[in-house]
């Protein structure tokens, strides 16, 4: 896609699935909403052909209020994880559906997400079968030790306001902690909790803070309202109950992570190249 780059640009999957299709539908909200162009790839030999991506692509523009955003399409001959990696590797985030049979806790085993989960490039959002399919009206993130994450709140939350939470668990499988224990895991939680706020409100102005005993898991969804992006290391994605979560989940990388050689993406076609949708060409 000449002229755009990593800053801009948001890929998302599509295999005619009905996860696919809720990927494409919030994609296309997101992009209008933050005024970003999309890029849609489409794995030759899915469940879908480009006929069907032009004709949800038309259903769904005229879904989005205002001006809708500039979407172009490649088809992939080969292995869609490769083909989505490869275009992720420009894009500011990538978006992916994950479907009713996922996991209860995490994004599952399918066998596009095993190979993009590990390797992405770049923000991996997860679009859960029970997300509610608005424009993001809030951030809600879950701190981490990485400064991956309150760093792309800055770079990409826009003007949303934000809600940053901690968690902390002092429990093990061995055994319940002592006095000791409870105080460093305390402390800890703290340090992290105050480093994270801090670069939030230094970029952003005040924000709702706290700490939270429990596990993000428990503490997500009771934090969570209609509308919200939440936003966590992508090491937490195994602790998050994606199959049932009312938001997407925005997955970030660790910071300076390179990602691991997918293999070849097979033969890729340009279908379209920066306008609305018009007719494909094979």
């Amino acid at each position: 896609m000449p002229g755009t780059t990593r800053t801009t640009r948001t890929t998302v999957g599509f295999s005619g699935s009905g996860a696919s299709r809720r990927a494409v539908r919030w994609a296309l909200q997101d992009c209008a909403a933050r005024g970003r162009p999309l890029h849609v790839v489409l794995a030759r030999g899915a469940a879908a052909g480009p006929g069907d991506l032009e004709a949800l692509l038309a259903d769904e523009l005229l879904r989005v209020p205002g001006r809708g955003p500039e979407v172009d399409v490649t088809v992939t001959t080969g292995e869609p994880g490769p083909a989505l990696l490869s275009a992720a590797a420009d894009s500011a985030a990538l978006v992916l559906g994950c479907g009713r049979r996922v996991a209860s806790v995490g994004a599952g085993t399918g066998r596009v997400l095993r190979v993009v989960l590990p390797r992405t490039p770049a923000p991996l959002v997860l679009v859960g079968p029970q997300a509610v399919l608005t424009a993001p009206r809030r951030v809600l993130v879950v701190s981490s030790a990485d400064d991956a994450v309150a760093g792309w709140v800055l770079e990409r939350g826009g003007d949303l306001p934000v809600r940053l939470v901690t968690t902390w668990w002092p429990w093990s499988a061995a055994a319940a902690p002592g006095a000791a224990e409870l105080r460093h895991a305390r402390s800890a939680a703290a340090a992290q909790h105050e480093a994270a706020r801090s670069r939030l409100a230094a970029g952003r102005g005040p924000l709702r803070a706290e700490v939270v005993e429990g596990f993000p898991g428990e503490v997500v969804p009771q934090r969570l309202t209609v509308g919200d992006l939440v936003v966590v290391a992508s090491g937490t994605v195994a602790e998050l109950p994606v199959r049932t979560l009312r938001a997407p989940v925005v997955l970030v990388p660790p910071g300076g992570r390179r990602p691991r050689e997918p293999g070849g993406t097979g033969r890729v076609v340009d279908l379209r190249e920066g306008s609305r949708p018009g007719p494909l060409r094979g």
